[in-house]
């Protein structure tokens, strides 16, 4: 019997962060908050998180620029707050 495993990261967009100005392409265009997460995988299946990231990105370059935990939390209590 043999165990297939390995690891696999899966992206989950979390919404626009705002209309903001991008210094790589020096164009405007909402933003998006996006987590990566690093999964261990047994036969391929997703089976444990181990790692969290949380990224916003340009949609026109897509230049990404890596956020801590704690201001993508703040930036999901602020558009929900908004919806209200």
């Amino acid at each position: 019997m043999f165990i297939i495993w390995g690891l696999k990261d899966l992206d989950t967009d979390m919404g626009t962060v705002g209309y903001l100005h991008c210094n790589r392409c020096n164009m405007d265009g909402n933003w998006q908050l996006q987590k990566r997460t690093s999964w261990f995988t047994l036969f391929f299946i997703p089976v444990i998180p181990y790692h969290r990231k949380y990224f916003v990105y340009c949609p026109v370059c897509h230049w990404i620029t890596e956020i801590p935990k704690e201001e993508a939390k703040r930036i999901l209590e602020e558009r929900k707050g908004s919806v209200r």
